[in-house]
């Protein structure tokens, strides 16, 4: 298995990503396809499409904002291979960023709330940290919902945690590279004060 750029697949490949996203994905949780492509998508391929990856660098941190990751089958070992290729493809980078659902959000079913604390635990597993961000709440219009950071340091296999100045750096930037809000934004400034920072 390798990874390559999106770009360089065929439209039949490029079809078949594309069921993975969105079988992969709650539809208030999708971009539209066509907008991954903006940025740096990555896919895991054999004889046959098989993960996605799509990425956007974070400013000049030298960090990554991992904005999708979704494999086609699971139980297989292909989300490991899928993370396992991409650190190995982030040369130069040096943490990458990226949130997951709340386990604890209000209202969700019991089955939701295990497999939102099996995706955590995967991450975990593979050397990534959950951040003590409190109150990070992306902005997607009015369908806005609670998710928690997480992140990974490239150049060690497993990673320390992330507090203080480092953590106040991690949100700020993720806030201002991804969504575009400085950190005078309500949104950014209750994230940094209901976290300490």
């Amino acid at each position: 298995m390798k990874l390559v750029e999106a770009r360089s697949l065929s439209a039949a490949q490029l079809g078949r990503v594309r069921e993975i996203y969105e079988d992969g994905f709650d539809p208030r949780l999708r971009a539209p396809f066509e907008n991954l492509l903006t940025d740096r998508a990555l896919v895991l391929v054999d004889d046959a499409p098989r993960g996605l990856a799509v990425l956007r660098d974070l400013g000049d941190t030298g960090w990554v904002f991992l904005r999708y990751f979704v494999v086609g089958e699971r139980g297989r070992g292909l989300g490991e291979r899928l993370w396992t290729s991409l650190r190995a493809a982030l040369t130069g980078r040096t943490r990458i960023v990226f949130d997951v659902e709340d386990p604890a959000e209000h209202g969700i079913t019991a089955e939701e709330e295990l497999v939102r604390r099996r995706r955590i635990t995967f991450y975990v597993r593979l050397g990534a940290v959950l951040l003590p961000a409190n109150g990070y709440l992306p902005p997607h219009g009015n369908d806005a919902h609670p998710m928690l950071l997480m992140a990974a340091d490239l150049d060690r296999p497993r990673t320390p945690p992330i507090a203080g100045e480092d953590l106040r750096q991690v949100t700020s930037a993720v806030y201002r590279h991804r969504y575009g809000l400085d950190h005078t934004h309500p949104v950014v400034a209750r994230t940094l004060r209901l976290s300490g920072l």
